[in-house]
């Protein structure tokens, strides 16, 4: 039970991560370059790209899956 708490406090905290760096991309989209607080976000999120294992769950899929569209969206330009 434990366990499954952190996990899920785990997976609220990536997506407010996640929130945070496509705000900061969309803010800057009429701007020419990236800032260093995009090249900075970009950096952490590309630390934290999910793996994958046979063992992983449909939901655990899909939110890796959510969580690589979103770095692409935001850290490809």
């Amino acid at each position: 039970m434990r366990d499954q708490r952190k996990s899920r406090r785990w997976q609220i905290a990536r997506g407010r991560l996640m929130m945070l760096a496509m705000l900061t991309a969309l803010s800057g989209c009429g701007l020419m370059g990236i800032s260093e607080t995009e090249r900075t976000i970009c950096r952490e999120l590309r630390s934290d790209l999910p793996s994958y294992s046979a063992s992983d769950t449909q939901e655990t899929l899909a939110a890796g899956a959510r969580f690589i569209g979103v770095f692409n969206a935001v850290c490809s330009r």
